[in-house]
Protein backbone atom coordinates (compact mmCIF):
# COMPACT_ATOMS: atom_id res chain seq x y z
CA UNK A 1 0.00 0.00 0.00
CA UNK A 2 1.44 3.38 -1.00
CA UNK A 3 2.36 5.82 1.76
CA UNK A 4 1.85 8.83 -0.50
CA UNK A 5 -0.95 11.13 0.70
CA UNK A 6 -4.04 11.56 -1.45
CA UNK A 7 -5.21 15.10 -2.12
CA UNK A 8 -8.40 16.92 -2.94
CA UNK A 9 -9.20 20.59 -3.46
CA UNK A 10 -6.66 23.27 -4.31
CA UNK A 11 -3.53 22.17 -6.10
CA UNK A 12 -0.38 23.64 -7.57
CA UNK A 13 2.29 25.90 -6.18
CA UNK A 14 1.32 29.26 -4.80
CA UNK A 15 4.52 31.24 -4.16
CA UNK A 16 4.47 33.49 -1.12
CA UNK A 17 1.27 32.05 0.34
CA UNK A 18 1.40 30.70 3.89
CA UNK A 19 0.08 27.14 3.70
CA UNK A 20 -0.96 25.51 6.97
CA UNK A 21 -1.24 21.72 7.27
CA UNK A 22 -3.55 20.83 10.18
CA UNK A 23 -2.63 17.28 11.15
CA UNK A 24 -5.86 15.93 12.60
CA UNK A 25 -7.89 18.45 10.61
CA UNK A 26 -11.10 16.43 10.53
CA UNK A 27 -11.63 16.44 14.30
CA UNK A 28 -13.54 18.80 16.58
CA UNK A 29 -10.50 20.97 17.36
CA UNK A 30 -8.76 20.47 14.02
CA UNK A 31 -11.85 21.44 12.06
CA UNK A 32 -12.16 24.69 14.02
CA UNK A 33 -8.52 25.50 13.27
CA UNK A 34 -9.03 24.84 9.56
CA UNK A 35 -12.04 27.17 9.54
CA UNK A 36 -10.13 29.89 11.41
CA UNK A 37 -7.19 29.70 8.99
CA UNK A 38 -9.61 29.87 6.06
CA UNK A 39 -10.79 33.28 7.30
CA UNK A 40 -7.33 34.74 6.73
CA UNK A 41 -6.46 36.27 3.36
CA UNK A 42 -2.76 35.53 3.83
CA UNK A 43 -3.12 31.84 4.74
CA UNK A 44 -4.51 28.71 3.17
CA UNK A 45 -5.51 25.68 5.28
CA UNK A 46 -4.91 22.07 4.36
CA UNK A 47 -6.96 19.59 6.36
CA UNK A 48 -4.82 16.54 7.05
CA UNK A 49 -6.88 13.46 7.88
CA UNK A 50 -6.50 9.72 8.18
CA UNK A 51 -9.57 8.84 6.13
CA UNK A 52 -10.98 10.61 3.11
CA UNK A 53 -13.98 12.83 3.85
CA UNK A 54 -15.13 16.35 2.90
CA UNK A 55 -13.08 19.17 4.40
CA UNK A 56 -14.56 21.27 7.24
CA UNK A 57 -15.75 23.84 4.72
CA UNK A 58 -16.59 21.42 1.96
CA UNK A 59 -14.84 21.42 -1.41
CA UNK A 60 -13.28 24.86 -0.83
CA UNK A 61 -10.73 23.35 1.58
CA UNK A 62 -7.82 21.26 0.33
CA UNK A 63 -7.55 17.90 2.07
CA UNK A 64 -4.66 15.46 2.27
CA UNK A 65 -5.35 11.92 3.40
CA UNK A 66 -2.47 10.12 5.11
CA UNK A 67 -1.53 8.14 8.20
CA UNK A 68 0.45 10.45 10.50
CA UNK A 69 2.01 7.42 12.21
CA UNK A 70 3.67 6.55 8.85
CA UNK A 71 6.87 8.67 8.56
CA UNK A 72 6.97 8.62 4.76
CA UNK A 73 3.28 9.49 4.43
CA UNK A 74 3.57 12.45 6.79
CA UNK A 75 6.72 13.69 5.07
CA UNK A 76 4.89 13.57 1.74
CA UNK A 77 1.95 15.50 3.17
CA UNK A 78 4.27 18.43 3.96
CA UNK A 79 4.96 19.09 0.28
CA UNK A 80 4.54 22.84 -0.30
CA UNK A 81 3.56 23.43 3.34
CA UNK A 82 5.07 26.33 5.29
CA UNK A 83 3.57 25.73 8.76
CA UNK A 84 1.92 22.80 10.55
CA UNK A 85 -0.48 22.34 13.45
CA UNK A 86 -0.38 19.06 15.34
CA UNK A 87 -3.74 18.24 16.90
CA UNK A 88 -3.80 14.48 16.32
CA UNK A 89 -5.98 12.67 18.83
CA UNK A 90 -5.89 8.93 19.33
CA UNK A 91 -4.15 6.30 21.40
CA UNK A 92 -0.98 7.30 23.25
CA UNK A 93 1.07 5.39 20.69
CA UNK A 94 -0.61 7.21 17.80
CA UNK A 95 -0.12 10.67 19.30
CA UNK A 96 3.55 10.02 20.10
CA UNK A 97 4.28 8.54 16.68
CA UNK A 98 2.58 11.43 14.86
CA UNK A 99 4.53 14.01 16.89
CA UNK A 100 7.84 12.23 16.37
CA UNK A 101 7.22 11.93 12.64
CA UNK A 102 6.14 15.55 12.26
CA UNK A 103 9.24 16.85 14.02
CA UNK A 104 11.50 14.62 11.93
CA UNK A 105 9.81 15.60 8.67
CA UNK A 106 9.88 19.29 9.62
CA UNK A 107 13.66 19.15 9.98
CA UNK A 108 13.95 17.82 6.44
CA UNK A 109 11.37 20.08 4.80
CA UNK A 110 12.44 23.35 6.43
CA UNK A 111 9.01 23.96 7.94
CA UNK A 112 8.85 27.47 9.40
CA UNK A 113 6.90 26.60 12.54
CA UNK A 114 4.96 23.82 14.25
CA UNK A 115 2.13 24.64 16.63
CA UNK A 116 1.66 21.63 18.88
CA UNK A 117 -1.55 21.14 20.86
CA UNK A 118 -0.87 19.54 24.21
CA UNK A 119 -3.24 19.44 27.21
CA UNK A 120 -3.66 20.58 30.79
CA UNK A 121 -3.35 16.85 31.57
CA UNK A 122 0.44 17.28 31.59
CA UNK A 123 0.09 18.99 35.00
CA UNK A 124 -1.46 15.88 36.53
CA UNK A 125 -2.91 16.34 40.00
CA UNK A 126 -1.51 19.86 40.51
CA UNK A 127 -3.65 22.36 42.42
CA UNK A 128 -3.72 26.11 42.84
CA UNK A 129 -2.85 28.67 40.18
CA UNK A 130 -0.65 26.93 37.62
CA UNK A 131 1.37 28.78 34.99
CA UNK A 132 3.58 27.45 32.23
CA UNK A 133 6.64 27.12 34.49
CA UNK A 134 4.98 24.44 36.64
CA UNK A 135 6.55 20.98 36.66
CA UNK A 136 4.91 18.46 34.34
CA UNK A 137 3.71 15.53 36.44
CA UNK A 138 1.07 13.71 34.38
CA UNK A 139 -1.21 10.98 35.70
CA UNK A 140 -2.60 8.28 33.41
CA UNK A 141 -1.78 7.16 29.90
CA UNK A 142 -3.21 10.19 28.12
CA UNK A 143 -1.36 12.71 30.26
CA UNK A 144 1.93 10.80 30.04
CA UNK A 145 1.60 10.59 26.26
CA UNK A 146 0.98 14.33 26.01
CA UNK A 147 4.05 15.00 28.16
CA UNK A 148 6.16 12.70 25.98
CA UNK A 149 4.92 14.55 22.90
CA UNK A 150 5.99 17.82 24.49
CA UNK A 151 9.45 16.33 25.13
CA UNK A 152 9.73 15.47 21.43
CA UNK A 153 8.78 19.03 20.49
CA UNK A 154 11.32 20.37 23.00
CA UNK A 155 14.03 18.25 21.35
CA UNK A 156 12.97 19.64 17.98
CA UNK A 157 13.32 23.19 19.31
CA UNK A 158 16.70 22.41 20.91
CA UNK A 159 17.98 21.19 17.53
CA UNK A 160 17.06 24.50 15.87
CA UNK A 161 13.40 23.99 15.02
CA UNK A 162 10.68 26.58 15.53
CA UNK A 163 7.66 25.42 17.53
CA UNK A 164 5.01 26.67 19.94
CA UNK A 165 3.14 24.51 22.47
CA UNK A 166 -0.43 25.25 23.55
CA UNK A 167 -1.95 23.55 26.60
CA UNK A 168 -5.74 23.95 26.48
CA UNK A 169 -8.17 23.00 29.21
CA UNK A 170 -11.44 21.15 28.61
CA UNK A 171 -12.35 22.15 25.05
CA UNK A 172 -16.08 22.75 24.55
CA UNK A 173 -18.38 24.39 22.02
CA UNK A 174 -20.84 23.45 19.27
CA UNK A 175 -19.98 19.96 18.10
CA UNK A 176 -18.09 19.18 21.30
CA UNK A 177 -19.02 15.66 22.33
CA UNK A 178 -16.72 15.27 25.32
CA UNK A 179 -17.57 18.37 27.36
CA UNK A 180 -20.99 19.28 25.92
CA UNK A 181 -22.71 16.26 24.37
CA UNK A 182 -22.13 13.61 27.01
CA UNK A 183 -22.43 16.10 29.91
CA UNK A 184 -25.78 17.28 28.54
CA UNK A 185 -27.07 13.70 28.19
CA UNK A 186 -26.04 12.92 31.77
CA UNK A 187 -27.94 16.00 32.90
CA UNK A 188 -31.02 14.98 30.93
CA UNK A 189 -30.87 11.49 32.44
CA UNK A 190 -30.48 12.93 35.96
CA UNK A 191 -27.19 11.07 36.31
CA UNK A 192 -25.38 14.37 36.83
CA UNK A 193 -26.19 17.63 38.57
CA UNK A 194 -24.95 19.65 41.52
CA UNK A 195 -22.40 17.32 43.13
CA UNK A 196 -21.72 19.32 46.26
CA UNK A 197 -18.08 19.12 47.33
CA UNK A 198 -17.47 16.47 44.65
CA UNK A 199 -18.00 19.11 41.97
CA UNK A 200 -16.24 22.06 43.58
CA UNK A 201 -13.07 21.68 41.52
CA UNK A 202 -12.30 24.38 38.98
CA UNK A 203 -13.68 23.96 35.49
CA UNK A 204 -10.92 25.07 33.11
CA UNK A 205 -13.05 25.42 29.99
CA UNK A 206 -11.60 26.37 26.60
CA UNK A 207 -14.02 27.53 23.90
CA UNK A 208 -13.16 25.77 20.66
CA UNK A 209 -13.25 28.81 18.36
CA UNK A 210 -11.10 30.80 20.80
CA UNK A 211 -8.54 27.99 20.85
CA UNK A 212 -8.52 27.99 17.05
CA UNK A 213 -7.90 31.74 17.00
CA UNK A 214 -5.05 31.34 19.50
CA UNK A 215 -3.49 28.69 17.27
CA UNK A 216 -3.74 30.94 14.20
CA UNK A 217 -2.19 33.82 16.12
CA UNK A 218 0.68 31.62 17.30
CA UNK A 219 1.50 30.47 13.76
CA UNK A 220 3.14 33.75 12.82
CA UNK A 221 3.47 35.71 16.07
CA UNK A 222 6.93 37.12 16.68
CA UNK A 223 9.04 36.31 19.72
CA UNK A 224 7.03 33.23 20.73
CA UNK A 225 9.23 30.48 19.27
CA UNK A 226 9.86 27.86 21.92
CA UNK A 227 7.11 29.13 24.20
CA UNK A 228 4.41 27.08 25.90
CA UNK A 229 1.02 28.67 26.54
CA UNK A 230 -1.77 27.64 28.87
CA UNK A 231 -5.10 28.43 27.27
CA UNK A 232 -8.43 28.51 29.10
CA UNK A 233 -11.40 30.85 29.38
CA UNK A 234 -10.71 33.74 31.72
CA UNK A 235 -14.00 33.14 33.59
CA UNK A 236 -12.93 30.04 35.54
CA UNK A 237 -15.84 28.57 37.50
CA UNK A 238 -16.51 25.32 39.35
CA UNK A 239 -17.78 22.18 37.66
CA UNK A 240 -20.95 22.42 39.72
CA UNK A 241 -21.62 25.84 38.28
CA UNK A 242 -20.97 24.59 34.75
CA UNK A 243 -23.37 21.68 35.20
CA UNK A 244 -26.06 24.02 36.51
CA UNK A 245 -25.58 26.57 33.71
CA UNK A 246 -25.51 23.97 30.94
CA UNK A 247 -28.55 22.22 32.42
CA UNK A 248 -30.50 25.48 32.41
CA UNK A 249 -29.43 26.19 28.83
CA UNK A 250 -30.65 22.83 27.49
CA UNK A 251 -33.82 22.74 29.60
CA UNK A 252 -32.64 20.07 32.04
CA UNK A 253 -32.30 21.76 35.45
CA UNK A 254 -29.51 20.23 37.50
CA UNK A 255 -30.70 18.72 40.78
CA UNK A 256 -28.51 17.65 43.67
CA UNK A 257 -26.73 14.31 43.24
CA UNK A 258 -25.40 12.56 46.35
CA UNK A 259 -21.79 11.50 46.74
CA UNK A 260 -22.93 7.90 47.33
CA UNK A 261 -24.73 7.83 44.00
CA UNK A 262 -21.68 9.19 42.16
CA UNK A 263 -19.40 6.62 43.79
CA UNK A 264 -21.79 3.87 42.72
CA UNK A 265 -21.75 5.26 39.17
CA UNK A 266 -17.95 5.18 39.05
CA UNK A 267 -17.33 1.88 40.84
CA UNK A 268 -20.27 -0.33 39.83
CA UNK A 269 -21.76 1.04 36.60
CA UNK A 270 -18.71 2.44 34.79
CA UNK A 271 -16.66 -0.81 34.42
CA UNK A 272 -19.33 -2.88 32.60
CA UNK A 273 -20.25 0.11 30.41
CA UNK A 274 -16.62 0.56 29.39
CA UNK A 275 -16.27 -3.14 28.59
CA UNK A 276 -19.50 -3.12 26.56
CA UNK A 277 -18.33 -0.15 24.51
CA UNK A 278 -14.95 -1.73 23.77
CA UNK A 279 -16.51 -5.05 22.73
CA UNK A 280 -19.22 -3.48 20.56
CA UNK A 281 -16.67 -1.23 18.84
CA UNK A 282 -14.39 -4.18 18.06
CA UNK A 283 -17.11 -6.34 16.57
CA UNK A 284 -18.68 -3.43 14.73
CA UNK A 285 -22.18 -4.01 16.10
CA UNK A 286 -23.33 -0.81 17.68
CA UNK A 287 -27.02 -1.46 18.18
CA UNK A 288 -28.84 0.83 20.60
CA UNK A 289 -26.81 3.69 22.02
CA UNK A 290 -24.95 2.73 25.18
CA UNK A 291 -24.84 5.31 27.98
CA UNK A 292 -21.42 6.83 28.54
CA UNK A 293 -19.72 5.78 31.79
CA UNK A 294 -18.91 8.29 34.53
CA UNK A 295 -15.42 7.13 35.44
CA UNK A 296 -13.29 7.56 38.57
CA UNK A 297 -10.93 9.82 36.60
CA UNK A 298 -13.81 12.22 35.94
CA UNK A 299 -14.69 12.30 39.63
CA UNK A 300 -11.07 13.22 40.39
CA UNK A 301 -11.11 15.96 37.77
CA UNK A 302 -14.36 17.45 39.07
CA UNK A 303 -12.81 17.78 42.54
CA UNK A 304 -9.40 19.05 41.43
CA UNK A 305 -8.83 22.67 42.41
CA UNK A 306 -6.47 23.66 39.63
CA UNK A 307 -6.69 27.01 37.87
CA UNK A 308 -4.70 27.37 34.68
CA UNK A 309 -3.08 30.79 34.32
CA UNK A 310 -3.37 31.83 30.66
CA UNK A 311 -2.36 35.48 31.00
CA UNK A 312 0.78 34.89 28.94
CA UNK A 313 -1.31 33.79 25.94
CA UNK A 314 -3.47 36.91 26.20
CA UNK A 315 -0.41 39.12 26.47
CA UNK A 316 1.66 37.67 23.62
CA UNK A 317 -0.90 36.28 21.18
CA UNK A 318 -3.63 38.94 21.40
CA UNK A 319 -6.91 37.77 19.90
CA UNK A 320 -10.60 38.26 20.74
CA UNK A 321 -12.31 35.91 23.20
CA UNK A 322 -15.89 34.65 23.30
CA UNK A 323 -17.83 35.47 26.50
CA UNK A 324 -18.70 32.32 28.44
CA UNK A 325 -22.42 33.10 28.26
CA UNK A 326 -22.22 33.17 24.47
CA UNK A 327 -20.15 29.99 24.33
CA UNK A 328 -22.64 28.17 26.54
CA UNK A 329 -25.61 29.43 24.51
CA UNK A 330 -24.05 28.30 21.22
CA UNK A 331 -23.16 24.92 22.72
CA UNK A 332 -26.70 24.43 24.02
CA UNK A 333 -28.20 25.41 20.66
CA UNK A 334 -26.05 22.79 18.97
CA UNK A 335 -27.03 20.09 21.46
CA UNK A 336 -30.74 20.80 21.19
CA UNK A 337 -30.58 20.55 17.38
CA UNK A 338 -28.36 17.46 17.36
CA UNK A 339 -29.34 13.83 17.00
CA UNK A 340 -28.00 10.91 19.02
CA UNK A 341 -25.75 8.58 17.02
CA UNK A 342 -24.69 4.99 17.83
CA UNK A 343 -22.68 4.78 21.06
CA UNK A 344 -24.55 7.78 22.42
CA UNK A 345 -22.60 10.37 20.44
CA UNK A 346 -24.23 13.47 18.98
CA UNK A 347 -24.06 15.00 15.53
CA UNK A 348 -25.69 17.93 13.80
CA UNK A 349 -28.98 16.96 12.23
CA UNK A 350 -27.88 18.12 8.77
CA UNK A 351 -24.77 15.91 8.92
CA UNK A 352 -26.85 12.73 9.08
CA UNK A 353 -29.76 13.71 6.87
Amino acid sequence: MSSAPTRAGHGGAEPGLTKILVVGGSGFVGGAIVRAVAQRDDMRPIAGMRRSRPGPNGAAIETRTFDASDPAALAGALDGVTHAVNCVLGTPRTMIAATRNLCAAARQSGLRRIVHLSSMAVYGAATGLVDETARLDPVGGYGRAKAECEALVADFIASGGDAVIIRPGCVYGPGGEQWVGRIARWLQAKRLGDLGEMGDGYCNLTFNDDLANAVVASLTAEQVSGEAFNFVDTDVDTWNRYFVRLGQAIGAPAGRISSLRMHLEATLLAPPLQIAKIVSARIGRYGPALPAPITPSLLRLWRQKIRLDSRKADRLLRFPRTPVEQGLARSADWFRSAVVMPHGRTASADSVA
